[in-house]
């Protein structure tokens, strides 16, 4: 493996859910001693103030090749790697602090949107390779996910040198249990196994 550094975020439970795989999945890469030295992690609040601001604060301390971010989206079937952070805020549901952004731009100066530089083809190929199902998404929502998302490739914009890609992840079947035309769901194993490959595919990369 190469010197490179990676911080890999997820977010707390939200919106009532007793868990959230993206704090699973941190927590079992976390415990993996074979990313222990070039794989930081930090676990978010589902927060619009404080959670960029933490990414931000990571980013200022250490010095990162690729910043990767995992969140929940409830109802997605697949693995969903994030072309595109919004320079936008939309939602209805407060996040928990009970805050809910006023509809708009989240920085009226920046650009409409900011795109990934991350390779997102190349990762889409090699877990369709490992036979997980895996998209190329177009909108990581309105909510603290896209939000964290663009102002963290508005912070990059300063260090050429780092990508970053948010990873949207679907439900675990405990979470569809008992819900409303049971959404899709997908196995943690699964889910760990899409994380670790694009980790080892950085880690091992030129």
């Amino acid at each position: 493996m190469n010197n490179k550094k990676i911080l890999l975020t997820g977010f707390e439970p939200f919106l009532g859910e007793p868990i959230n795989p993206s704090q699973i999945l941190l927590e079992n890469i976390k415990r993996d001693l074979t990313f222990n030295d070039q794989v930081h992690t930090l676990l978010l609040p589902v927060s619009f103030a404080k959670a960029p601001r933490l990414v931000a604060a990571a980013m200022a301390m250490q010095t990162y090749d690729v910043v990767l971010m995992l969140g929940q989206a409830g109802g997605r079937k697949n693995i969903c790697l994030e072309r595109v952070g919004l320079n936008w805020n939309e939602t209805e549901r407060p996040d928990e602090d009970g805050s809910t952004p006023v509809r708009g731009s989240i920085s009226p100066e920046a650009p409409a949107a900011l795109f990934t530089a991350a390779p997102v083809e190349q990762w889409m190929q090699l877990l369709k390779e490992h036979q997980i199902p895996v998209e190329i998404s177009l909108s990581a929502g309105g909510y603290v996910c896209n939000n964290v998302y663009f102002r963290t490739l508005q912070v990059l914009g300063s260090s050429p040198g780092t990508v970053a890609c948010f990873i949207h992840v679907p439900y675990l079947p405990e979470q569809a249990e008992g819900k409303a035309e049971r959404p899709a769901s997908m196995e943690l194993e699964t889910m760990l196994k899409a994380v670790k490959t694009i980790l080892r595919s950085i880690l091992e990369g030129p």
